[in-house]
């Protein structure tokens, strides 16, 4: 904010811009000295989001829900910042400049989408979710809500489609009120990722919950989850002037949702490789067969074997072990007798985080159903 002061009294060109009627012509230039991005900039590698193996970390039932998404519609928002070149900036991370969705602007379109699909501030459901309205003021039917959402940076961002104009229009005369008005967007083909989190907790009056009402409280939130990120992000939208279309998205790539609990029939099954059929002369890999072997585990010599064998056959399959032997046996023998065996490692433990992917919102929600019943609870339970 300093160093917007001290530009706006000393900066002949700032001055200027401000002055501009088409402060659009200026938006190049105010970019490049106070919101220069770093095009190259990653931001998984600052950890700002978790990521699904963190789920291990958190108590059981917990569920987290990864959305990658790509703009239909521009998103509109209003940046807190005091002092801009645009009376209507979109709203960009303090320090890298980027534009983003805060986490308590999530919470709300979140919140809002479900007020639209009949589940209101009083619903206890919602209040689980969300928490308790600011209005409250008995503070023992204050409850923390279970849902934890992330900032969302957008990428993909062409600067040259930054900038929405609308012209609000008196309703009686049909004339415009004030003139076009510029307003700051991400433009559509931007992406950025959802990420909500969902702890469970229970209050000192629900102690004595069985596990299977546990369970199916969870199955019951989860679906409702699902429905509502849909509804958000295609159909009511989310930031600023969503009544007018704006604020809405698409699945974009693979989406993810795991959940912390054992549920198997929703892991994959493994593919179990048929092991190649062993020869005669081989009991297991690199391990003769005790026709074949002599009592200091060497191969018996050719009239050894033979003795009491008659055919063509079993010279045959004696040349084989011989080739064998000489090839590899031999070694692994020596190799045998040299170091002992170590004994297999114990396989790691494994994961009791669930997870599966989807590629829509209309397959998010079947994810979310399927999860649901197989905790035991669900609409279809």
């Amino acid at each position: 904010m300093m160093q917007y002061d001290y530009s706006a009294t000393h900066d002949s060109w700032l001055c200027q811009a401000m002055e501009t009627k088409d402060k659009a012509k200026s938006l190049d230039g105010w970019r490049d000295r106070y919101e220069k991005i770093d095009r190259n900039l990653k931001f998984d590698q600052f950890g700002f989001t978790p990521k699904l193996d963190d789920l291990r970390h958190f108590p059981s039932l917990s569920f987290m829900l990864h959305v990658p998404f790509k703009q239909r519609k521009p998103y509109l928002s209003k940046d807190d910042r005091a002092f801009h070149l645009l009376d209507n900036p979109v709203r960009k991370d303090k320090v890298f400049q980027t534009p983003m969705v805060a986490p308590t602007s999530w919470k709300g379109s979140l919140r809002a989408a479900l007020w639209q699909l009949e589940h209101k501030e009083d619903n206890e459901q919602i209040i689980r979710l969300f928490g308790n309205e600011r209005e409250e003021e008995d503070h023992k039917k204050l409850k923390s809500g279970r849902l934890y959402f992330y900032p969302s940076f957008f990428d993909n961002v062409d600067k040259d489609k930054q900038l929405e104009v609308i012209n609000p229009h008196d309703r009686q005369k049909g004339t415009s009120k004030r003139g076009p008005i510029q307003i700051e967007c991400v433009p559509i083909g931007a992406t950025g990722q959802l990420v909500i989190l969902y702890v469970p907790f229970w209050t000192v009056e629900k102690t004595q919950v069985t596990e299977e009402e546990r369970k199916k409280e969870v199955a019951d939130d989860l679906e409702l989850v699902a429905a509502g990120v849909e509804a958000m992000l295609t159909v009511y939208g989310f930031g600023a002037k969503t009544s007018s279309g704006f604020g809405v998205a698409d699945v974009k790539g693979k989406g993810e949702l795991a959940i912390r609990a054992d549920l198997p029939a929703l892991n994959e099954p493994e593919i179990k490789q048929s092991e190649p059929e062993l020869p005669r002369y081989l009991i297991a890999h690199g391990q003769l067969h005790p026709d074949f072997q002599s009592s200091d585990g060497s191969l018996k010599s050719e009239a050894e074997y033979l003795k009491g064998r008659l055919g063509k056959k079993e010279k045959q399959l004696y040349d084989k072990a011989e080739k064998w032997w000489e090839r590899e046996g031999r070694q692994l023998a020596k190799a045998t007798t040299q170091e002992p065996v170590p004994e297999p490692e114990p396989p790691p433990p494994k994961s009791s985080v669930s997870d599966r992917e989807f590629n829509s919102f209309e397959s998010l929600v079947t994810t979310a159903t399927e999860l649901a019943q197989q905790l035991g609870g669900g609409s279809n339970a």
